[in-house]
């Protein structure tokens, strides 16, 4: 009797018994299961599917929003203080409206050029960047624009520390680093359970819509974070459709591991964790590719065999 066996549709056929051998050394080219050791666990995709839309999802949205509002206090210190032609010993040295020191080794790159003899600084604030690293410690302040070398934990430090911002909006970003970006950049892949995944959505939403953006740009955030949390879920449940996300999560792990890997040059140490971290995360959803990709070849070829008997 011929022995029966599936193809790629999940079609029983019959296999004459001398193609089975050429059936058979197709499937040892392209195994059907991938080592389980090479996996990622689900706290670990959690962490990176929240890094992601951290990094991805609400940066370019704080950029926005802290842009604007920075560009409005650039004009008032400019009017009131003169801030954009200032020279030492006049200076501003305390912000009007919290009293906290200004911090100008960030700007001009005055720390670089003059270490700590403050005489010889550039008191200059050319404009709104400038203005905001004045509110940061030296090291958080290497961006160059709000742009994508302006990282989360900056945006949120600023909305933190500058009294021109929401009262609310500070309380949310205060939430968001405390909870969210402050354990994500730890690596404690074991405190990313799915009632944490689940909150830190929630208080991403939350610092969304208290931004007041436009009805057009909250609701695309609104989405685009939506479609990460539920993406989150497929890549968690290693279904097909979780297959078909992967190129999108490689992607934006490649993206993530990049940014990583700039900070960690010359800014926080366990940014070193992170970008070796993610770095092994890429091996891994590359790898899950491959075997993907090995599986769909290995049936295609089966049912090109198939065909031509």
């Amino acid at each position: 009797m011929n022995e029966k066996a599936s193809t790629s549709a999940g079609i029983k056929s019959e296999i004459p018994p001398e193609l089975q051998n050429q059936i058979d050394e197709i499937a040892l080219k392209h195994p059907r299961e991938a080592a389980i050791s090479s996996d990622l666990d689900d706290d670990q995709k959690r962490w990176l599917v929240v890094g992601i839309c951290l990094h991805s999802v609400i940066s370019p949205a704080l950029r926005k929003y802290v842009d604007s509002i920075l560009t409005i206090c650039y004009n008032e210190l400019i009017h009131n203080y003169k801030i954009d032609t200032q020279i030492y010993p006049g200076h501003l040295q305390r912000d009007p409206q919290t009293g906290i020191f200004l911090n100008y080794e960030a700007v001009n790159n005055n720390k670089a050029s003059y270490g700590k003899n403050v005489a010889k600084y550039d008191y200059t604030i050319k404009n709104a960047v400038d203005l905001s690293k004045l509110f940061l410690q030296t090291h958080m302040a290497h961006y160059t624009g709000f742009d994508v070398t302006c990282d989360s934990s900056a945006l949120l430090g600023l909305i933190i520390n500058i009294a021109k911002f929401d009262p609310v909006i500070k309380s949310d970003a205060d939430d968001v680093r405390k909870t969210i970006r402050n354990p994500w950049a730890h690596c404690n892949f074991s405190e990313w359970d799915a009632a944490k995944y689940s909150n830190s959505f929630q208080l991403m939403k939350k610092l969304v819509k208290d931004l007041k953006l436009s009805i057009h740009e909250e609701k695309l955030t609104i989405e685009e974070m939506e479609k990460w949390e539920i993406n989150g879920q497929h890549f968690l449940s290693k279904t097909s459709h979780g297959l078909e996300l992967l190129n999108e999560i490689r992607q934006e792990t490649h993206d993530l591991a990049v940014y990583a890997t700039l900070v960690a040059e010359g800014t926080e140490d366990q940014f070193v964790r992170i970008k070796n971290e993610l770095k092994q995360f890429e091996i891994i959803l590359n790898e899950i590719a491959q075997l993907d990709e090995g599986m769909k070849k290995g049936f295609s070829d089966i049912d090109k065999v198939s065909t031509n008997v």
